[in-house]
């Protein structure tokens, strides 16, 4: 899968931006704040719908603007023909299609493109909140697979009648007909989206063990699935989890919410034993993550049949030079890869020799010659 073509529209910083991609290895090199990252970050959201750097949509928008447009011509393995694909972005929400033809379910189109993005901020997936962790679950289950976030939706809109029934509602009056209603249906999409997580975190581990050997890490890496509502594989998941909720019902009215399920799930990064989060140094977090996103790479090649696109931001500020170039070495032949990067002198002269090198500079952007 590559990405052979991007059109923006009043994005960021950009005003218009045409940008022709090379097969393999991209480079936007410039100073900060020159656009360069926004470039990474159309190409997230063309594949997703949200931004990697914010929650609200309005910051996509060009300073002044209604509205922005992010347009990409992308080939997949499998297919002769090209894909257009557009994700349209104004205050009354969004709109994407494929090859001109508008999508109406935005789940309906996640997982048509996929992106792998490296960036400064991932280390927030092991020392952020586990909010930070169950949107990167999230996200990543739902591109390899989109009827994730049918179960997701479910769940949530479940959830968000069965919490304003308990804020209506005291311990000695309330309709347990209807209350055990709702409570069987959470617990149905509870289960669903328990096992896809946990699967998920299986299978990125099998990946990840693989990988850190490699790469040699640590003697051990693994990450461990923290469901809100611990279960064992051998109990009847649907009669513990119902149990769980009526147990948690008094407190449940009290905090006027359900305190309980996979809204409240986490994970956990363990090294030698031990939580990175509390006792991996800042390099020994960075080594994690990295291993993490090799093994997202690797199940989407195994799950979909062809790598996904890889992002690389800012890379060589967060990793020793030579950590940097055993990376692009070892992916360069087997996806896209589209680096920014302040200096070109960091990246080793048989990787810049095959690459496609663009100048960025105050939102312009000018392929420039390669020439070794």
């Amino acid at each position: 899968m590559i990405i052979k073509e991007l059109n923006l529209k009043k994005f960021r910083n950009y005003e218009k931006l045409n940008i022709k991609f090379g097969k393999k290895i991209n480079i936007l090199v410039g100073n900060n704040a020159q656009g360069k990252t926004n470039i990474l970050e159309s190409i997230y959201v063309l594949a997703i719908t949200k931004s990697h750097r914010t929650h609200l949509d309005s910051n996509l928008m060009k300073e002044n603007n209604k509205y922005c447009k992010i347009n990409g011509i992308i080939k997949k393995d499998e297919q002769l023909d090209d894909s257009e694909l557009e994700v349209l972005i104004n205050f009354k929400g969004k709109k994407v299609s494929i090859d001109k033809n508008p999508i109406k379910k935005i789940s309906d189109y996640i997982s048509y493109f996929n992106v792998i993005v490296f960036h400064p901020g991932d280390l927030d997936i092991i020392k952020g909140a586990p909010n930070d962790r169950r949107r990167f679950l999230n996200i990543e289950i739902g591109q390899l697979d989109n009827k994730y976030f049918y179960v997701l939706n479910g769940y949530n809109a479940i959830l968000k009648n069965r919490n304003e029934y308990l804020k209506r509602i005291t311990i000695d009056k309330y309709d347990k007909s209807y209350l055990d209603i709702i409570t069987n249906q959470l617990v149905d999409y509870a289960i669903k989206l328990y096992n896809y997580r946990d699967k998920y975190i299986k299978d990125i581990n099998k990946s990840i063990a693989k990988i850190n050997k490699k790469i040699k890490g640590f003697d051990k890496l693994e990450i461990k699935y923290e469901p809100a509502i611990p279960l064992e594989e051998s109990v009847d998941m649907r009669e513990t989890l119902i149990a769980k909720y009526k147990a948690c019902l008094p407190r449940d009215i009290v905090m006027t919410q359900t305190t309980i399920g996979p809204h409240r799930d986490d994970f956990v990064f363990w090294a030698n034993d031990k939580r990175i989060k509390e006792y991996g140094s800042q390099g020994q977090q960075r080594i994690a993550i990295l291993c993490l996103k090799f093994a997202e790479i690797e199940l989407i090649k195994k799950e979909k049949g062809e790598y996904p696109i890889l992002l690389l931001d800012d890379i060589f500020s967060e990793l020793d030079s030579n950590k940097c170039q055993s990376i692009i070495n070892y992916l360069n032949k087997r996806m896209q890869i589209i680096i920014t990067t302040t200096d070109i002198s960091m990246v080793e002269n048989n990787i810049l020799k095959n690459a496609s090198i663009f100048l960025v500079n105050n939102a312009e952007v000018q392929k420039i010659d390669n020439t070794i």
